[in-house]
């Protein structure tokens, strides 16, 4: 396939057939980037420049080159202006995704799928294999996914699925993946003190407030660490002495190890290399008027915390015909994943170990405290706390389609979507006064405590169903002039049901897999609840096109939304609403006839969007009572309702988004030089956000219309092909993408809102700041911004209020993707950077409560504190002086653990960094046979990659491998906070072989 040197369109689709409108797809010719076709909103097919809205296409080959596991992965990089973050790094990670920031405070923020046309879900494209997609299109304009309505307002990922091939001859395609994931960093942490508390060693402390490793007390010895696992002299006690020594009778049982830190990061030691296996069989064939498709994938996935298994089966049936002016496509997709895993809280513990604490050791521990009695074991957390998930996902589309003559035709599409989840999460629990052998602590620690076994299930079944029904009018009034319409009304509903009972005090550990309550000691946690959304809406779309210069769309939508409908509905509220869009697209060198040796591409575009957005909860304005703490089992009674805490204001309105957005596209030597430029300004009004309330009212948080925020911002794509030739080609792309979203207007009065709740850091909505603002607990400092002390004890004053950072969002984002291709062999690459926005840091944070903070450790501990730099005390006079001899933490070590755990973690500045990140993203190299080496054994074509994902990074100085600038623990815009529960980031060494018949 030719590649195109284009910074919008990336790779040019690859020929296919498929039924569009009633009628055969074109077949895609390798062509300039002005002539090629893709696929749009309502299966509307037109050229890419014609499109009056900015939109990127990312094809097949660039989404399977380095084994992404799905598309969501595959995108990371390759389109400006698409952001995507891992929320979740377990076995089965789970991604944010926005496309030119934020439209919403608290609303969604993800962006719309449709597959093949319908409209589907995050959850089917995160499971479709990369390999069974033929390409992507990613709608940035918001004009070019208005014909969806409200649930376009945060633009739209098109996907089209591998169709049949139009030859009678079935094609085969067997495409396998093995790759091998490692951890990529953990948190530096420092290296000079070990294991214990208040400068002395206790072997089952869980911090790293012990002696010096050069302390000649302690070192080159090996001494015991943590809770010995069985009694060896069988008298029922295994007893630890306060020099952390274990008894004679007992030593056999402990573990001993060197006092000294360990060559290999300990919590790195304990993950292991992570397998995954892919494989996808797809199976095409077709003929004039028919075609047929099956693909089949296989993913097995063993992560890099031993027994967290992923298991994914996908089967994609596809087929359509034609027959005289009837067609019919549909498509079934089955999916079924099985994941099994642990609780990640286990990387927290991981990271309050000392340096020499050799985690691995404790692997046949059969307690469930190892190096520490204060955190479980990480091996006995993976026996024993089991969260399981299994998810059956059936997905129909049909779109029948009848031209009723040249100029008119009907089509009606519809999906059918059913989503089963059987969850099942476990605690085996611990009694430790059952214990055997019981284990006695040095004086003044407490024993072991003990865990309190809990189990949760839940049974959901998701429905969505979803119907356009069509009338295309397509007419040329002159020679010139083309004029389209799309008529059409649309219908969805989704209903969603789940059942759900947890508890406490399981009796008999191993039997979870019926819903037996009377297994549970405490049952609670009941959930029977049954949900409905309903929406309808009428659609219009227009196309107009003057020769093959200009082009003109314009729609609207009138859309209804069940979530807004109260049975008193009021003036102000309305549960309908309209919008629409408008756009131009002009070719000024067709228009003026112009032919240049040099200018070869020429395209302005504009558009205007309005649209409707309404993130509130279904039921959210009818839900007037709630079931009782604690109902039906606990003390409030036989039946218990009492009044929603939460409710949605019954006068609400759907935020309103209005976008406006200008591009420029040019080419030069015949495309070999491309650049496109877009700059868009979206604002929203009557924002939608939780307001608190007066604890008075008896209220906690009230969804109202809070105000206005603004959003703008800028995408230039540099495109260059250097070498084309027969053997050798290289080809560049360079994304640059800036966006700023900014708070216009809170209503009553307010400055600002908080989005996140607790800890010493939030997300905030700031009037007249950039949004998302990172706040946090601050130093108070002097008007010169020197830290000011109490001269009493050296401590720092912390202020009463949070102070603002800066937004978590980067100042701008570059990516480069490059390909090279000599002969056979092919060379890619995919790299970005993100510079600044800010970060915060809940490792870090633990770190230093734990005393393996590296700052901890820059000064001798058995000295005391230090005096913090730039930091100032009022004297009796009232001036600030500077600080030279007052030391923070104390005069000895033993004041040091005090200091960190309770005044300097509650600095939330100390945790706050830079989000600058530069990383290697993607590097393969490829290797294809001939076509003549492959027919001579039997094939049409084999080829074999091998790849790496995430090889190489950088990040900000200050950050230490603290947190991934991408990691985030929830989708929308509470981001750039992290925690220490996120598994750190892993990098994939893989290869691939693929096989054609």
């Amino acid at each position: 396939m030719k590649k195109l040197t284009t910074s919008v369109l990336v790779v040019v689709l690859s020929s296919t057939f498929a039924l569009v409108s009633g009628q055969k797809k074109d077949t895609v010719k390798t062509t300039e980037i002005g002539e090629v076709i893709m696929t749009g909103a309502m299966n509307r097919k037109m050229k890419l420049d014609a499109q009056t809205s900015t939109a990127a296409v990312i094809g097949k080959d660039k989404l399977v080159q380095a084994g992404a596991p799905n598309a969501i992965a595959a995108l990371a990089g390759k389109v400006p202006g698409l952001t995507i973050n891992k929320t979740s790094s377990s076995v089965d990670g789970t991604y944010d995704i926005k496309i030119r920031g934020s439209r919403t405070l608290t609303g969604s923020t993800s962006p719309l799928i449709v597959i093949d046309g319908v409209i589907s879900t995050m959850t089917i494209l995160q499971s479709l294999p990369s390999d069974a997609i033929e390409s992507t299109t990613t709608l940035l304009g918001l004009q070019g996914a208005a014909l969806y309505g409200s649930q376009g307002v945060n633009g739209a990922l098109i996907v089209t699925t591998k169709k049949g091939s139009g030859s009678r001859k079935p094609r085969v395609n067997f495409n396998s993946n093995v790759e091998f994931d490692n951890v990529a960093f953990t948190p530096k942490r420092q290296q000079k003190y070990g294991q214990g508390w208040y400068g002395d060693r206790i072997h089952v402390e869980n911090g790293s407030w012990g002696p010096a490793y050069s302390d000649p007390a302690f070192a080159g010895q090996n001494v015991a660490i943590g809770v010995p696992f069985y009694d060896v002299d069988g008298d029922g006690v295994i007893s630890v002495n306060p020099d952390g020594d274990v008894p004679t009778e007992d030593a056999a049982a402990s573990v001993f190890a060197p006092f000294a830190p360990r060559k290999k990061d300990n919590a790195k030691e304990f993950f292991r290399t992570g397998l995954n296996l892919n494989n996808t069989l797809s199976i095409t064939a077709g003929s004039e008027g028919a075609y047929a498709g099956l693909t089949i994938n296989r993913q097995d996935r063993e992560f890099i915390v031993a027994d967290d298994k992923l298991k994914k089966t996908s089967v994609m049936l596809n087929g359509g015909f034609k027959i005289g002016n009837l067609s019919l496509d549909g498509s079934v997709t089955y999916i079924n994943r099985s994941v099994n895993s642990t609780d990640p809280a286990l990387y927290t513990n991981l990271l309050q170990s000392a340096a020499e604490v050799p985690i691995v050791d404790f692997r046949n521990s059969p307690n469930p405290y190892a190096w520490t009695v204060f955190y479980q074991n990480p091996y006995w957390t993976i026996q024993n706390v089991r969260n399981t998930s299994k998810v059956d996902i059936l997905n129909g589309t049909i779109s029948l389609g009848y031209k009723i003559n040249d100029h008119i035709s009907i089509n009606n599409n519809g999906t059918a979507q059913i989503t089963s989840t059987d969850i099942l999460n476990y605690n085996n629990g611990y009694n430790a006064s059952q214990s055997v052998p019981t284990i006695v602590k040095p004086d003044g620690l407490p024993a072991p405590n003990s865990i309190t076994s809990t189990l949760a299930q839940s049974n959901a079944i998701n429905r969505y169903f979803y119907n356009d029904l069509m009338a295309n009018f397509n007419y040329d009034f002159t020679k010139d002039i083309n004029f389209k319409l799309t008529l059409g009304y649309n219908v969805q509903r989704t209903e969603s049901k789940t059942t759900s009972v947890g508890g406490s005090g399981i009796k008999i550990p191993g039997i979870y897999q019926y819903w037996n309550l009377s297994n549970l000691t405490i049952p609670y946690n009941l959930n029977n609840r049954r949900f409905t959304d309903n929406r309808y809406a009428f659609f219009a779309n227009m196309d107009l096109s003057y020769k093959d210069y200009l082009f003109v769309n314009a729609t609207g939508r009138y859309e209804n939304s069940s979530k807004l409908l109260h049975s008193d509905q009021t003036q102000d509220s309305k549960p309908s609403y309209f919008y629409y869009s408008g756009g131009v697209s002009f070719m000024p060198l067709k228009a003026f006839n112009v032919e240049s040796e040099v200018v070869s591409r020429f395209v302005v575009k504009g558009s205007h969007t309005r649209v409707g957005n309404d993130p509130v909860t279904i039921f959210g304005i009818e839900d007037t009572v709630v079931l009782g703490q604690g109902y039906p089992f606990g003390s409030a009674g036989p039946l218990s309702f009492v009044n929603n805490q939460r409710p949605t204001n019954t006068n609400i309105r759907p935020e309103k988004i209005t976008s406006d957005e200008v591009s420029l596209g040019l080419g030069f030597l015949k495309n070999r030089i491309t650049l496109d430029a877009s700059f868009y300004l979206q604002t929203t009004k009557d924002l939608i956000t939780n307001q608190t309330t007066s604890s008075a009212s008896g209220l906690q948080l009230t969804a109202v219309n809070v105000g206005d925020i603004r959003n703008k911002g800028m995408e230039v794509n540099l495109g260059l092909t250097p070498i084309k030739g027969t053997d050798f080609s290289w080809d560049l792309n360079l994304g640059w993408s800036i966006n700023r979203t900014k708070v216009i207007e809170l209503a009553d009065g307010q400055d600002e809102v908080n989005l996140s709740t607790g800890g010493i850091a939030g997300i905030y909505a700031v009037k007249g700041e950039d949004f998302p603002q990172l706040k946090a607990t601050a130093y108070m400092r002097d008007e010169q911004g020197r830290i000011i002390i109490n001269p009493d004890n050296g401590n720092p004053y912390i202020s009463n209020n949070y102070v603002s950072f800066g937004r978590v969002t980067p100042n701008y984002t570059l990516a480069l993707n490059t390909n090279f291709k000599y002969k056979n062999f092919g060379l890619y690459a995919v790299l970005d950077y993100r510079n600044g926005g800010k970060i915060y840091s809940g490792a870090m944070a633990g770190l230093a409560f734990s005393g393996n903070l590296e700052q901890s450790a820059d000064f001798d501990r058995t000295q005391g504190g230090y005096v913090i730099p730039n930091s100032v005390y009022m004297n009796s006079a009232g001036q600030y002086v500077e600080n030279t001899s007052i030391k923070s933490g104390g005069e000895s070590y033993g004041d040091l653990p005090d200091y960190y755990g309770s005044v300097y973690s509650r600095v939330g500045e100390n945790f706050i960094l830079s989000g600058t990140a530069f990383r290697v993203r993607e590097l393969g190299v490829s290797y294809a046979l001939s076509a003549d080496a492959a027919r001579s054994i039997g094939l049409t074509g084999l080829s074999f990659s091998v790849y790496a994902r995430n090889p190489f990074y950088k990040f900000a100085k200050e950050n230490r491998g603290y947190a991934d600038p991408e990691g985030s623990f929830t989708t929308g815009n509470i981001q750039g906070l992290t925690n220490a529960n996120q598994y750190p980031s892993t990098r994939t060494v893989g290869f691939t072989t693929t096989i054609n018949f």
